[in-house]
């Protein structure tokens, strides 16, 4: 064969109709087409161009009464005929039957055929308009799934990052809801009103706790430089903080941050004022100075002033401690005033034991001159130098003791004094 062929299934693709259409237009010859050895039908290229340009022809039917026409005719003109004419003719009407019933089995079998493939091509249809229900619905699905993943990123990037790991749930969960009642044809505008109002729901109770903290950053910010940052006041730092918090947790729920602010302003107050009472206190006790006092007396001088200004009320004014310190150090001073008096008379009295010693100690020169005069010593000279170093001290401290009761005595009776002491004692 020379040229292309298409099969029946090809042709019939082409033209728009069914393979068995093609195959009794075959078969009745009003499509020009060869078989191949295995009966196979095989059109022509040209014989499909001609199709497509002219139309397929349609398929022909018989008569039902036409073969029994034919029977009587043949019959009626060969009435005469011998016997074996008339065998000839039932022959030959029995041929036509049958040719007549196969005709019709094959009519049945190619309207059978015709609507099994219309059927098919309905189920096909149907397939067809599900598929594309189908792809329709899933890419509506798709759309819905990329609107909605939109709208969620829109709702997180709208969220602080200080709160994204807080409330990154409930933000998602919420817009979730949202979006579950409405359609990707709604209005941006709207959408976008109804989703920023689930993030505000959703950070509703974050921005409840940032005015939290930060009314009680406030609070706190009110309170003395040494409080807020040096270790020695930690202690008074979290009591602060805790009167603070137990202010703003008794408030009602719709308080607002300007209410919390005052109640955690007012509550730090007492704190401040019983560490400034405390500082006003210890400076007190600081400057507690006793001029000529003794460590020690300073020390329990402090410790009187301490215990008495920290008997004071909180609030004392500064005329409170002034009065507070005055009476605890009045003893304390005293007992200085009394130990100074004393010792600036035992300094006065040795000045002038020291001015009777450097008196005496001028006159007791004489003992040695009375000696000489007045004794013999078997010993001699040198027996009387040691009689005078023995006296000596003996009279030296007796006649201190003497001039210090009498200290307007004359030098005449110094040395009648001497004279005296050197006689008792010899």
């Amino acid at each position: 064969m020379k040229g292309l062929f298409y099969s029946t299934g090809q042709v019939a693709q082409q033209l728009g109709t069914t393979q068995a259409t093609i195959r009794v237009l075959c078969e009745s010859g009003l499509i020009t087409a060869e078989t191949t050895p295995g009966r196979q039908w095989r059109v022509p290229s040209s014989e499909v161009e001609r199709l497509k340009r002219d139309g397929v022809p349609p398929i022909p039917r018989h008569l039902p009464t036409e073969s029994t026409r034919l029977v009587r005719s043949a019959m009626a003109g060969r009435q005469s005929e011998p016997k074996s004419v008339e065998v000839t003719l039932a022959a030959d009407q029995v041929a036509i039957t049958k040719s007549l019933l196969e005709r019709r089995k094959l009519d049945r079998e190619v309207e059978e055929n015709e609507d099994w493939f219309r059927a098919r091509e309905r189920q096909e249809a149907e397939g067809e308009a599900t598929e594309r229900e189908q792809a329709a619905a899933e890419e509506a699905e798709q759309r819905r799934l990329v609107w909605e993943r939109e709208w969620i990123q829109y709702a997180l990037d709208s969220v602080p990052w200080a709160a994204r790991r807080e409330v990154e749930m409930e933000v998602h969960t919420l817009v979730q809801e949202v979006l579950s009642k409405l359609h990707p044809d709604h209005p941006r505008a709207v959408v976008e009103r109804l989703v920023d109002a689930a993030v505000h729901r959703a950070l509703r109770p974050w921005n409840r706790n940032q005015e939290v903290e930060r009314s009680l950053k406030a609070g706190m910010n009110t309170l003395p430089w040494d409080v807020q940052y040096r270790s020695e006041y930690a202690a008074v730092k979290q009591r602060a903080w805790e009167t603070a918090v137990a202010a703003v947790e008794k408030l009602r729920e719709e308080a607002s941050y300007d209410e919390m602010e005052a109640a955690a302003v007012q509550a730090v107050q007492p704190v401040i004022l019983a560490y400034q009472h405390h500082q006003a206190c210890q400076r007190v006790v600081a400057g507690v100075y006793i001029f000529d006092a003794t460590n020690e007396e300073t020390e329990a001088a402090r410790g009187a002033v301490r215990k008495a200004v920290a008997a004071l009320p909180i609030g004392a004014d500064a005329r409170q401690l002034d009065r507070a310190e005055e009476t605890a150090l009045a003893p304390y001073k005293a007992g200085v005033a009394k130990r100074k008096e004393a010792a600036r008379l035992e300094s006065e009295r040795q000045d002038k034991r020291r001015a009777t010693r450097w008196k005496v100690d001028g006159q007791l020169g004489y003992i040695e001159k009375y000696l000489e005069e007045e004794y013999e010593f078997k010993g001699g000279y040198w027996e009387m130098l040691r009689e005078r170093d023995r006296l000596r001290p003996l009279i030296r401290e007796a006649l201190i003791d003497e001039l210090l009761e009498d200290p307007d005595m004359t030098d005449d009776e110094i040395l009648e004094s001497i004279e005296g002491k050197v006689d008792d004692h010899l």
